[in-house]
């Protein structure tokens, strides 16, 4: 239990960062407090909402598909953008790419054999956040 609470709270503080940062579309929906409680509010009602759906082992999955895509993403993004301006060493970096790579690969090499479900949920998954983004930043862009 202390696990999916530290993991709701950890999803709601990276999510109210993201928010804080014009990356991802906000509403209060009437509600009163910050976007840190705001947050964690939607990411519950997303976690019920998975618990119809899928049991706690699915749920675990796509949560561990998702972390690693999302880990590579930023270590992508910080060797192409900002190794520079923050000093970061690329050996790291790219060793830290490669391990993820290595790990995802073989994660879903054996849900591909066990669940397959995981994969097309997670790809779906995947691809409604991305067209979503990149509706939002690009309506955020000419407002």
């Amino acid at each position: 239990v202390s696990g999916l609470i530290a993991s709701a709270f950890a999803v709601s503080r990276m999510l109210a960062m993201l928010t804080e940062m014009e990356l991802v579309p906000h509403s209060h929906f009437g509600m009163p407090g910050t976007v840190q409680k705001h947050t964690l509010v939607y990411t519950i009602v997303i976690a019920i909402a998975l618990t119809i759906f899928f049991d706690l082992g699915r749920i675990a999955s796509l949560g561990a598909v998702f972390y690693i895509v999302m880990d590579i993403a930023i270590h992508w993004g910080l060797l192409r953008h900002i190794r520079k301006e923050i000093g970061a060493n690329p050996v790291i970096l790219i060793t830290a790419l490669v391990l993820d790579v290595v790990v995802l690969s073989a994660f879903l090499l054996v849900k591909a054999k066990s669940d397959p479900l995981i994969l097309v949920v997670s790809l779906a998954g995947m691809a409604i956040i991305f067209a979503s983004e990149v509706v939002f930043l690009k309506w955020k862009s000419e407002s």
